[in-house]
């Protein structure tokens, strides 16, 4: 139990009782392997299950009408991918493997029982799910009013930043295993474009592309270029959560 990545996660926002832990556990029952470039799900599936990611890298993204795509959000180890769609029906956007990765499936209807069952839980997935809000809306702002070159470094910034968090065995969190055809597609930028910010960050000494992936060598230069402000990443764990812990306990 201890090994799971759902667990880390919550564990950095809060220490968790035996009790969670069983409960967050009982969410990563029967792992599915999926490989590289695999669909989950496609826009408009049904949104029965969530699923947390257990190993490797996801990312959702929504089909335009001209035959492009607007990648979403990138998801790592640790991540819940679907709390977005909680209140629908229907999936609002697609889920693809962006590496070899282990995802596991749980009920939308299960989560009421999590929620009846811990205080502390159910006060955790609704910081989550504010993370989630807050990370859309720096992403907003990222597309439309920073240069390319400050779009790529803060998106490189922020992946790593949540990376920290769950504190996943990726062996090296400065290794991001991005294609610049996705980066493209999740910056509003041609292919083209993110090819030459990149030589530009390389030629400085912040990044180092590499086949499949990209090396962050320099994290702080790259915090500078894109003026960092990892405020909307920091969220109240020890103000928020200090009474649910103790109302938690006492029952």
């Amino acid at each position: 139990m201890g090994a799971s990545c759902i667990i880390r996660h919550f564990e950095f926002y809060s220490p968790l009782t035996d009790q969670d832990k069983k409960l967050l556990d009982s969410l990563e029952k029967a792992p599915r392997c999926v490989v590289k470039n695999e669909s989950v799900w496609q826009e408009g599936a049904s949104t029965d299950h969530f699923y947390t990611v257990r190993k490797g890298w996801m990312y959702a993204y929504r089909n335009m009408e001209d035959g492009t795509r607007q990648v979403l959000d990138i998801f790592v180890p640790g991540d819940i991918v679907g709390l977005r769609e909680f209140a629908f029906r229907k999936r609002i956007s697609g889920l693809t493997a962006l590496t070899d990765a282990e995802i596991c499936p749980f009920p939308k209807k299960r989560m009421l029982d999590v929620f009846s069952q811990s205080l502390l839980l159910c006060h955790i997935f609704f910081m989550i799910a504010s993370r989630d809000q807050s990370i859309l809306l720096e992403r907003l702002v990222n597309l439309g009013r920073r240069s390319a070159k400050a779009k790529l470094a803060h998106f490189l910034v922020e992946i790593s930043r949540r990376l920290e968090k769950t504190n996943v065995d990726i062996g090296n969190h400065y290794r991001i295993p991005l294609s610049q055809g996705l980066l493209a597609d999740a910056l509003g930028l041609s292919a083209v474009h993110v090819n030459r910010t990149f030589q530009e960050l390389k030629e400085e000494g912040l990044v180092n592309p590499r086949h499949g992936g990209i090396e962050l060598l320099d994290l702080e230069g790259l915090k500078a270029v894109a003026g960092f402000d990892p405020s909307y990443l920091e969220e109240d764990v020890h103000g928020l959560l200090a009474e649910a812990r103790a109302r938690h306990i006492a029952t």
